[in-house]
C-alpha cells in the first residue's frame, strides 16, 4: 500500500452527512457510530495519483485509507454516497468500474462492472428516486440501486468532460465538467432544467460542484481567476464568491461539512480550503497527508 502522505491526487471531498442508527434492547450494549468505519461528519478523499481512497475526520486528521488500488493501470476518480445501502461508491478507471464501501465495517465489494462502462470514469452518486448516475467523458450513465443499466433516455450527453455529479433536494442530478464554462442541473430522464456559465473572463473549468444544505449550490471554478461561487438553487443568482489564489489556485471538488462551512480541494497547494456559507476564509486542512486533493465528499 502506497504512503497515505502521497495518496490524494484527484480528490472529490465528501463529507459524510449521514447518521446511523441501532436498535437496542435495555440489556444489550448500546452501538454507537464510533463502532462505525465511517462516522457523521467524517471527509473523504479520493486520490487519483496513487489510487486510493483515504478517510479523514471532520478536522482533516487521517484516520484510514478506504479502498485502494495497487497498480499503474487502474486510476480511482469519483466517490458518491449510496444511501440505500449506507456506502461509499468509488469509480475505478481502467478496469472500468464502481466499487462500494460499507460505512458499518469498510467490507469492499464490486457494485457495477458493466461492459458500456468503457474509459474516463469520472463522477458518481445517488439521487433521491435511487438511481445511481456515472459520468463517463461526455457521458452519463444511469443504474438501478442494484447496479442494472438503464437505457431509456440513457446514456446522455450532458457535458463536455463531467466529472463530479451531485443529487439535488427536489431529485434532480447537478452535473459540473471541465472544458465547459458550465454547470447545469438535469432531471432523471436527462432533460436540462436549469444551467448557468461562470461568468469569469479567460478559460474557467467547472471541476466541482454541490448542493447545500440550504439548497444553494457551491460550484468551483478553476482557469484564469480560480473561484468558488455560491449561486440560488436554480442558479439564476451569484449570492457569494471565494477567490484568493494565495490559498486556491486549481479548485477541484466541493462538499459541505457537517457544521455546514464549504470544503475545496486544491491540486496545486495540497490541501483543503474551508470557507463559511457568505464566501469567508475559515482555514486550511489536511495538508500534511494530502498530495494533490482534488474531489471529496
Amino acid at each position: 500500500m502506497k504512503s497515505v502522505f502521497k495518496r490524494i491526487h484527484f480528490a472529490l471531498i465528501i463529507t459524510i452527512l449521514v447518521s446511523f442508527t441501532a436498535c437496542n434492547s435495555d440489556d444489550d450494549p448500546v452501538e454507537t457510530t464510533s463502532d462505525f468505519f465511517m462516522n457523521p461528519g467524517d471527509i473523504v478523499v479520493a486520490s487519483n495519483s496513487n489510487d486510493s481512497v483515504v478517510l479523514l475526520d471532520s478536522d482533516g486528521y487521517f484516520k484510514d485509507v478506504v479502498y485502494d488500488v495497487a497498480n499503474n493501470s487502474e486510476t480511482i476518480y469519483g466517490i458518491g454516497w449510496m444511501s440505500t445501502t449506507k456506502e461509499l461508491l468509488i469509480t475505478v478507471d481502467g478496469s472500468d468500474r464502481v466499487m462500494a464501501v460499507s460505512a458499518y465495517d469498510g467490507s469492499v465489494r464490486t457494485f457495477i462492472s458493466n461492459s458500456n462502462l468503457a474509459g474516463n470514469m469520472r463522477g458518481v452518486t445517488q439521487t433521491s428516486d435511487g438511481s445511481v448516475f456515472i459520468s463517463e467523458g461526455n457521458n452519463v450513465e444511469k443504474f438501478t440501486s442494484q447496479g442494472n443499466r438503464v437505457t431509456s433516455n440513457w446514456p446522455a450527453n450532458l457535458g463536455s468532460n463531467s466529472t463530479q455529479l451531485a443529487p439535488m433536494s427536489n431529485g434532480n442530478l447537478l452535473v459540473c465538467s471541465y472544458g465547459s464554462d458550465e454547470v447545469r442541473v438535469y432531471d432523471t430522464d436527462a432533460n436540462l432544467v436549469d444551467s448557468t456559465a461562470s461568468g469569469i473572463g479567460g478559460t474557467t473549468d467547472g471541476y466541482g460542484c454541490t448542493q447545500l444544505e440550504n439548497g444553494r449550490i457551491a460550484v468551483a471554478w478553476s482557469g484564469t481567476a480560480d473561484t468558488v461561487s455560491i449561486y440560488s438553487s436554480d442558479l439564476s443568482t451569484s449570492i457569494a464568491t471565494f477567490s484568493d489564489t494565495s490559498v486556491l489556485t486549481s479548485p477541484r471538488g466541493v462538499a459541505q461539512k457537517a457544521n455546514g462551512n464549504i470544503i475545496v480541494g486544491d491540486s496545486t497547494y495540497d490541501h483543503i480550503v474551508e470557507i463559511d456559507p457568505s464566501g469567508e476564509f475559515v482555514q486550511i486542512i489536511g495538508s500534511y497527508a494530502l498530495g494533490d486533493p482534488t474531489m471529496l465528499y
